[in-house]
């Protein structure tokens, strides 16, 4: 048997049950929450056809803290939304859902983009630090990755449009997508009317 390493990409579009306190602040277009459910329902459906041992799967996500497992199971458990949901279904299933992301980084741009919704000075800090700490929140979910991901395994990355992860993930691990991911998502966002970034948010 090979030891090389599979990990599925799942690009992200966040709703508003993603966002928390910040989901009201954050402008959207009309359409943007039927377009994130149809995405959804998307993915989920290519999902529940794979016939596949989800026990062995290990499932990280862009937004869930290195924690404790308990906290982690929390934080799963809680959040309502299309991205969440389908996560509780994955650990239903036996895979194991990942703390995936640096919490201080995390906590700093929470602070940051909170400031910014109301203050222009804010706002310059949070663009003057946006591009490096995404940067450095995408060289630690890879290497969270890279750790955590054993030899011959497989992983599902649910991640953000803005991220660049699997650019910089060890060489030995294969990145593959959903059918749905690629040309809906596409043309989802073109029908939106957005580019990439903005359709999602702070990533």
């Amino acid at each position: 048997m090979g030891t090389e390493r599979s990990l599925i990409y799942v690009p992200v579009l966040h709703s508003s049950g993603d966002m928390g306190s910040l989901a009201s602040v954050i402008p959207r277009p009309t359409e943007y929450g039927a377009q994130v459910g149809r995405y959804w329902d998307a993915v989920a459906a290519d999902f529940r056809a794979m016939a596949r041992r989800w026990e062995e799967v290990r499932v990280y996500q862009d937004g869930l803290p290195v924690t404790r497992d308990d906290i982690v199971a929390r934080i799963v458990a809680d959040v309502d939304s299309p991205n969440y949901r389908l996560l509780r279904w994955l650990a239903s299933q036996g895979a194991i859902v990942v703390g995936t992301e640096d919490p201080i980084l995390l906590q700093e741009e929470y602070e940051l983009l909170k400031a910014s919704v109301t203050d222009e000075a804010a706002r310059q800090a949070y663009a003057a630090r946006a591009t490096g700490l995404l940067e450095s929140r995408d060289r630690y979910i890879a290497a969270r990755i890279g750790d955590t991901l054993p030899s011959a395994g497989t992983g599902v990355l649910f991640v953000g449009l803005q991220h660049e992860v699997t650019r910089i993930l060890p060489p030995d691990i294969t990145v593959t997508s959903l059918p749905s991911c690629q040309e809906l998502l596409s043309s989802i966002v073109r029908k939106l009317g957005i580019n990439r970034a903005k359709a999602e948010g702070q990533g």
